[in-house]
């Protein structure tokens, strides 16, 4: 995963745990050697500098302080093999979102926004910026509900 989408990831979910007053603890599924010291090191650079990101760029999206992901996120992200029942979960929703991104109508995407199992189902249209999913990487043929146009 590159930094940029984990950094992404792991803000949002921080600020949707803080909004829940919880905390957050991340696990992760092995890729190998390098690439877990990799996703661990991305989470230490959150918690001593905060976002990677130019200050100024970024500063409608309301990034969280070093602080504040000392305060939210529990520990260090814990590696789990493929056998963890509960990692599959995300495989089962990350290519719905990822299509629902460039075609809302897409059934399955559909399904999770009507249950309620996205995070964009939760927020209000004006917090989908800076805390819903981010289909940044996506050049988007449709708008997603709820957006007035796309957000890159």
């Amino acid at each position: 995963m590159c930094k940029t989408a984990y950094c992404i990831l792991i803000e949002r979910a921080a600020k949707y745990a803080r909004s829940q007053d919880c905390k957050l603890r991340v696990f992760f599924e092995r890729a190998g050697k390098a690439e877990d010291r990799d996703l661990v090191a991305y989470m230490r650079i959150l918690k001593t500098q905060g976002m990677p990101f130019d200050g100024a760029n970024s500063a409608g999206y309301g990034s969280l302080t070093a602080e504040e992901f000392k305060d939210i996120v529990r520990g260090e992200p814990r590696g789990r093999t493929k056998a963890t029942p509960m990692l599959q979960i995300a495989d089962l929703y990350l290519y719905p979102m990822a299509k629902g991104g460039y075609d809302p109508s897409y059934r399955p995407y559909r399904a999770l926004m009507g249950h309620k199992r996205l995070i964009d189902a939760h927020l209000p249209p004006e917090e989908l910026a800076s805390r819903g999913i981010k289909y940044s990487c996506f050049d988007r043929i449709k708008k997603r509900p709820g957006l007035a146009g796309p957000s890159f």
